[in-house]
């Protein structure tokens, strides 16, 4: 850490610079992803050397200019599964962001906004379940189409995945053609916002 006289931002100063919510910033603070400290007053002031190597640390530097590829977020702790649609979906053009744990998901898809996500809703450290209710209260992610990719068929498990926010679901083993139509179809339609 240099000398130098460092810049101090508020939460609000810092979820400006990260373009997401000043809500979102103070939870990361409490699960202890971004370094701060508290003024007498009880407000957290984020030194610039702590939100730059956390920006760094999660890819959170805006571009210029937006995606020209449509972006679709996989979702999976399982590398096959990750590699497997990977293929699918690069073949046909799409920019892909893959995310394996819970914390990632919410900062990626806040950040990135992506077309669409690809949510497995097994996964050993994540219920999808969760994740899903999750990106639907954030006022950034509520919009982003939800497809379930999962194990889970059984009618009650299924319904339970649409109560939670998700617009589609495969079911795996899936074929091809059928990941293919169901992106194809949800990537260009964004959701209506109750």
């Amino acid at each position: 850490m240099s000398n130098r006289e460092q810049k101090a931002y508020t939460t609000f100063e810092a979820a400006k610079i990260c373009h997401v919510t000043h809500h979102s910033i103070k939870n990361w603070i409490k699960q202890g992803l971004i370094r701060a400290s508290r003024t007498p007053g009880g407000h957290y002031r984020i030194l610039e050397d702590d939100l730059d190597a956390f920006r760094e640390e999660y890819d959170m530097f805006p571009s210029d200019k937006g995606p020209t590829k449509q972006r679709v977020m996989i979702v999976d702790d399982d590398p096959d599964a990750q590699a497997l649609i990977e293929d699918i979906l690069t073949d046909k053009g799409y920019e892909l962001i893959k995310v394996s744990n819970a914390t990632e998901v919410g900062l990626k898809a806040a950040q990135l906004t992506p077309d669409l996500i690809l949510l497995d809703f097994l996964m050993p450290e994540l219920n999808g379940f969760d994740v899903c209710k999750a990106l639907r209260q954030n006022e950034l992610t509520r919009s982003i189409p939800i497809m379930a990719v999962t194990c889970l068929s059984k009618e009650d498990d299924i319904e339970r995945i649409f109560e939670c926010g998700a617009d589609e679901y495969l079911s795996k083993p899936f074929k091809v053609e059928q990941l293919q139509e169901k992106v194809q179809e949800l990537i260009g339609k964004g959701r209506t916002v109750e």
